[in-house]
Formats: C-alpha cells, structure tokens, sequence
C-alpha cells in the first residue's frame, strides 16, 4: 500500500467520517489491491486489532489469492453473506468501488453483522407460534364448547339466517332438514317469533342476557314447547352474527309438578353425602401419616436448593414453595409453579433466571459457556416441564410473572 493513498485518506472531511460513525454498519477502505487504509471506528472496536495494512479477505476470514480472486466471488454492487465462527454467524458484505480521491481507485466495503437479526427473528418466530397456537387452542375450545352444549345452541346473521347450529338444535328442531340456511323464527311460533325479531333489532349487548319471559317453540314432531332465550351480539370483521341459546323448560316445568316423587332420591343422595363426609375423615387421618413423608421428600430437598442458591430471587422463589407446601400440609392450596420448579435442574434454573431477567439466547449461551442450541434445548425442556406446551404465553412473560409474584 504506497503513502500516497494513506496521505490521500488522511485528507477525508471530518463530516464525511461522522456519517459513516452514525452507521452501524462497518465500515472498510481499500486501495486497488485490496489492503485496508482506514475502517470507521466501530470496525476496530468489533475485530478488536489493527486492520490498516492486511487483506480485507483475511479480515473477513475469507479465502482468496488475490483481488481478482475476492472480486470474482463478491462481485461489486452485490450483497453477499458470508458466514463466519461455529455458532452460525455471518456477515453481509457490500463492495462499492471508488474512483478517488480517497484510496484511489480503491473500494469501500460495508459489512453487517446479521447476529442481532438472527436473533430478533427466532425471537418473532417465537412469539408468532405461541400465537398461532393460541389462535389454534380458542378455535378449538369453543368447537368443543359449541359442540358438546347440552342446550340448542345457534349463531345467526342480523337478517335471522341461521349460520351453524349444535347437535343438541339439529335434534330438537331439525325436523328433516338441517338448520342452516334457515331463519331462526321459523323455529318459534308466530307470537313467540315477533318477539324473537324485535330482540335480534334491539339486542346491543356482547354479555349473554336471558330473556324475560318464556317463549312457545315447535320441536321436530310440530310440538310446542316452552323455551327460555337467552342472545348476545358478537361483532367480527366480516359483520355481525348473534349467539342464541334455547333451553328447553319442558323438564323443569315437569320436575316442579313432580318434586314428591324425587325425594327418595334427595335421600339417597343425602346417604352418598355422608358416605363422602366419612371419607374424608379418614383421608384427614391419613394427611397426618403422609406429613413426614412429604417434609423429607419435598420441604427438606426445597430447603438445601434455598440454601444453595446465590441469587435472592430465587432464594425467594424456594421459600415461597417452602411455605405453599406447610400450607398444604395444613389443608390451603399450594402454588403449582413452585412445586414445578423442583423438576427443574441447577442448570435449568439458571437458564430461567437469564430468561426472566430478558437475556436472549446467544447472549445466556455466553454467559453460561454453552452453546446457542444447547440454550434452546433448556428452553424447550422448561417449557415442557412448566407445562406450557402449545399456550399463548410465552417463556419469559410466564417466568417474569411467576417470580415476580
């Protein structure tokens, strides 16, 4: 590199330099052989040595026998990556030739390191699965809800149209036909169905309200029966359907004329009831056996792990656990995540503090001396072991709330 190009550099004006250090890219200058002359601030920080003087190919830990050479694999004016270390890393490269009077006839050379982006995309990637799968787990949850509803059960358009019904509204008042496509008043009689038209027109309530009173619907045979309506409005993106229930009162209205013959019944099941009284005397019985047993297999264990860990947070996480579980013993309901966190190994616990306190992956894989995918099989094996297998929230909402209440 002759000292023409290095006094020619020396001349670059200071507001050009300030640019390229608002970057945070890096920033190379080559003269026409390829041998650096000058690299923004930030470059030296990162490479941590000199770079004036050498290859920019060495730099970059590239293979080539000359310029030509690194020319022919990077091309100017092309972006291209090039991978660098064992944990996956690489950087985009972007040659842009100079034509003075800088390093004449030299090239500039922006490099970006894709680490951050890398990580910013598992942690998207990330969020949008536990969405999805939420997504997935409330459609499914209210198939099963809708499905399995003892009650007819309907969704309808504003103009009265049936949209889906359940089982239990296609065996009621299906008749031969199925619901959909249908109008819900043909379901009632004529009285019954001016008064349902006039609750669909002024029903503006999303919380399900009853009907006032009872109303008069003709079940598959042509019976008429007594119904108790209850409907709310649920507003979508493609428009407004409303959810109707019907209860049928028949067996109601036949229970309240036949309440004498159903006490043998009520003393049948008071018999049971004393029957579960007992049983539970003598499971209080057994509590007191089962104490010692609980105290060295889970108080005690709960104890050293408290004793050991350096961290107060989780010194408080385990007394938490310690005093849910003498509150069990004493009849009070324990915290599940406390009991969870004793699954966990040494090593997971630490993963979960760095979790908890927002360190990513690549950074807790740092800190702890360990590989990135071995940080994702901790991940995985506490969100096993946590239970939080296709839920919507995510491993470090979920430890952040646990340890922080």
């Amino acid at each position: 590199m002759s000292s023409n190009t290095d006094d020619n550099f020396e001349r670059l004006p200071e507001p050009i330099s300030e640019v390229f250090e608002s970057f945070s890219d890096y920033f190379f200058f080559t003269d026409g052989g390829g041998f650096v002359c000058s690299a923004s601030e930030r470059v030296v920080d990162f490479f941590g040595c000199p770079l004036e003087g050498r290859h920019l190919w060495e730099i970059l830990g590239v293979e080539a026998s000359g310029i030509d050479d690194f020319l022919s694999a990077y091309p100017v004016a092309g972006v291209h990556e090039i991978p660098y270390g064992e944990s996956g890393g690489s950087y985009s490269l972007r040659l842009i030739p100079l034509l003075g009077p800088y390093c004449s006839e030299g090239y500039a050379a922006v490099v970006t390191n894709n680490a951050p982006f890398v990580e910013l995309h598992e942690t998207y990637e990330e969020r949008i699965e536990d969405n999805i799968a939420a997504l997935d787990d409330s459609v499914a949850l209210f198939n099963a809800l809708f499905e399995a509803a003892h009650d007819p059960t309907f969704l309808a358009d504003s103009s009265f149209r049936i949209l889906t019904s359940n089982p239990a509204a296609e065996r009621i008042f299906g008749r031969s036909r199925t619901l959909s496509g249908n109008s819900c008043l043909s379901i009632f009689s004529v009285k019954s169905s001016k008064i349902v038209r006039e609750h669909f027109e002024t029903c503006t309530t999303e919380i399900t309200v009853p009907f006032d009173e009872l109303l008069t619907a003709r079940n598959s045979s042509g019976k008429e029966i007594s119904v108790e309506l209850t409907m709310h409005k649920v507003r979508l993106q493609s428009g407004t359907v409303f959810h109707v229930g019907l209860r049928d009162m028949t067996d109601i209205q036949r229970l309240e004329t036949g309440l004498e013959e159903t006490r043998e019944q009520v003393d049948g099941m008071n018999v049971a009831l004393r029957t579960v009284i007992e049983s539970v005397e003598e499971e209080k019985k057994d509590m007191h056996e089962d104490f010692a047993l609980q105290v060295r297999e889970q108080i005690m264990p709960a104890l050293d792990r408290m004793i050991e860990e350096p961290v107060p947070q989780m010194r408080r996480s385990f007394g938490k656990f310690i005093k849910e579980r003498l509150s069990a013993l004493a009849g009070e309901t324990g915290d599940q995540f406390e009991d969870l966190l004793l699954k966990l190994t040494p090593r997971e616990v630490e993963v979960c503090r760095y979790i908890e306190a927002g360190k990513g992956t690549e950074h807790i894989a740092e800190l702890l001396k360990i590989t990135a995918d071995t940080v994702r099989t901790h991940r995985k094996n506490i969100r096993r072991k946590l239970g939080l297998q296709g839920k919507s929230i995510s491993l470090i909402s979920y430890l952040k709330h646990q340890m922080n209440s």
